[in-house]
């Protein structure tokens, strides 16, 4: 049923109110300039899909536990945030808006004796910001796991002396600023919020590239690719752009499963 509902969703949002369409398909044109015009279309179908199945097994959430959530993600190599744990280091998990994130979420204390915790951004509307954060909580049971963006900074400081994994998605489109980072990114001048490599070498956090990718309809692979464990000897720019050129090389690989929707190129460098 989960997906039945999925497919009429798709429907609806991509031939009836054709949701960001122009978006999308700006995005898929300008990313992939070497693909004809069938294949992005092909691309652009399977995204809808791929985007109604995400809001679907949101709404799932709610009636799963953390061994059902098991069933569907599976981490291939759990060891290597282990032996960072082990060492006492904490980690940034730096991912990105692809396959599902909110399903990572729920399993993702069960993946090290790290303290997990995620970044959240909070929603204008009150209601449904109490909404999304008691969904995104309800396996917590009171205790502290996610982050507001706004109160990172001293939450981390808070923090210091414990080994975190805090889970952040740092594709976002940033204000364009001089202060942000710029790099070629699909073939465009792109920017990138540059807090996690600042406060990456201001607590000695290792950040961790985080990749999950669907395999099939609900079921999902995550593994870890260590960027960089001693961040305060990597010189500037260094994490930002190897975090990059990962999410490059996952999204022509899996070109349905990103966020295309998103308004990512708003700017232009200043």
């Amino acid at each position: 049923m989960t997906y039945l509902g999925s497919d009429i969703c798709c429907f609806i949002v991509y031939h009836l109110v054709r949701y960001r369409r122009k978006v999308v398909r700006d995005n898929l044109v300008q990313s992939f300039p070497e693909k004809p015009v069938r294949e992005i279309k092909r691309i652009e179908k399977q995204f809808y899909h791929n985007f109604c199945d995400l809001i679907a097994e949101t709404l799932k959430i709610r009636r799963m536990k953390t061994a059902d959530f098991l069933r569907h993600v599976t981490v291939t190599n759990p060891e290597l945030l282990e032996e960072l744990a082990q060492k006492g280091r904490s980690v940034f998990l730096a991912m990105h808006h692809s396959s599902n994130w909110e399903w990572l979420w729920q399993i993702q204390h069960t993946v090290s004796t790290h303290r997990h915790f995620a970044i959240y951004k909070r929603l204008e509307n009150q209601y449904f910001d109490r909404k999304v954060f008691q969904l995104r909580t309800g396996f917590a049971n009171g205790q502290e796991v996610m982050i507001e963006d706004r109160a990172l900074k001293d939450t981390m400081g808070r923090l210091a002396g414990t080994p975190n994994a805090i889970l952040i998605l740092g594709d976002q489109s940033p204000r364009g600023a001089e202060t942000d980072y710029w790099t070629d990114f699909l073939h465009r001048d792109t920017c990138w919020f540059t807090g996690m490599e600042r406060l990456a070498k201001k607590f000695d956090y290792a950040v961790v590239y985080t990749e999950m990718t669907r395999k099939a309809r609900g079921q999902y692979e995550v593994t870890f690719k260590l960027i960089c464990e001693d961040p305060k000897t990597s010189p500037d720019g260094y994490i930002l752009e190897q975090y990059v050129r990962h999410v490059e090389r996952f999204i022509q690989n899996n070109p349905d499963n990103w966020l295309w929707s998103h308004r990512r190129w708003k700017h232009s460098r200043p």
